[in-house]
């Protein structure tokens, strides 16, 4: 059975490659999503399908050949249906994965034509100049940092730098923080990457100053202000991708607001325990 099995595969992998490969049947202008790929006792499985399995294998960030991945996707494809046919009748648990999958498609389908030929140009342009007005006068930093457990270990570290020790040695001493091999030095940043205490303590100091001993929730920080320098400005090539990922989103997120605020939308789960989305053996009881 393994064999004829095997032999069948095999033979359904070759017919493809003669196909596909060497006789080109299918010309690019005839071969659509609906051009029949594979048969499996009668049923006739659509190139589409090839084509979602692939999309997905490309989203796992798998790298093949397309050789390899063409046949991958063929193997994939029998076993699923030589499987499929044999479930007489679809349990509670598969229709209900169904209707997730449906849905998933749908909205996915809905978001292709909202998106489609979105953002222009102008509007990439746009965004760009905004993002240029935002960064112009806008200063990066340089600092370093000595983080300890205790108020009263800062305390002493900032009388050890006032009667002149250095603030590397210091920070390669006594620092719990991952940059104390370093010396406590940090790489340039913007303001808004840090948490707001270490942010609002550094603000207020000139190059050279050291700080107060500040709390954060990683706790006691010990700051020491290196440089500022203003940010550069980055080329329209390099942010584009993030303009026109924010432009879609934001468009998405406007679509989505504009149907939640004329829809009736009920909530019903009040009372079910968050932790319970984990439990897998709700589903496993559809089975029975």
């Amino acid at each position: 059975m393994k064999k004829k099995y095997a032999q069948f595969v095999s033979l359904i992998l070759v017919t493809i490659f003669l196909i596909f490969y060497s006789q080109k049947i299918y010309s690019q202008d005839s071969l659509s999503a609906d051009t029949p790929f594979i048969e499996v006792n009668g049923k006739v499985i659509k190139f589409g399908s090839a084509i979602i399995a692939f999309s997905k294998i490309q989203q796992s960030n798998i790298n093949f050949d397309q050789k390899t991945i063409f046949s991958q996707i063929v193997q994939q494809l029998v076993n699923e249906e030589l499987l499929s046919q044999k479930i007489e009748k679809e349990n509670q648990l598969t229709l209900l994965a169904l209707e997730h999958e449906k849905r998933s498609a749908k909205a996915a389908q809905m978001v292709s034509k909202i998106l489609k030929k979105f953002p222009s140009d102008e509007l990439v342009n746009s965004a760009y100049q905004n993002l240029t007005d935002q960064l112009k006068g806008s200063l990066e930093y340089n600092a370093s940092h000595i983080l300890v457990n205790e108020e009263d270990q800062a305390k002493n570290i900032l009388k050890d730098l006032n009667a002149g020790t250095d603030f590397e040695d210091l920070a390669k001493k006594h620092s719990v923080g991952p940059t104390a091999k370093n010396g406590g030095k940090l790489d340039w940043f913007d303001l808004n990457t840090m948490v707001p205490e270490f942010s609002t303590a550094l603000m207020v100091l000139s190059e050279g100053d050291v700080s107060q001993p500040v709390k954060t929730k990683f706790g006691w920080h010990v700051i020491k202000l290196n440089e500022t320098r203003e940010k550069k400005i980055p080329s329209l090539e390099k942010v584009r991708p993030q303009l026109v990922q924010n432009l879609r989103q934001r468009k998405i997120n406007d679509y989505l607001n504009s149907l939640s605020e004329n829809s009736e939308i009920n909530f019903l789960g009040k009372n079910i325990n968050p932790n319970e989305i984990t439990n897998l053996q709700l589903l496993e009881k559809l089975d029975d």
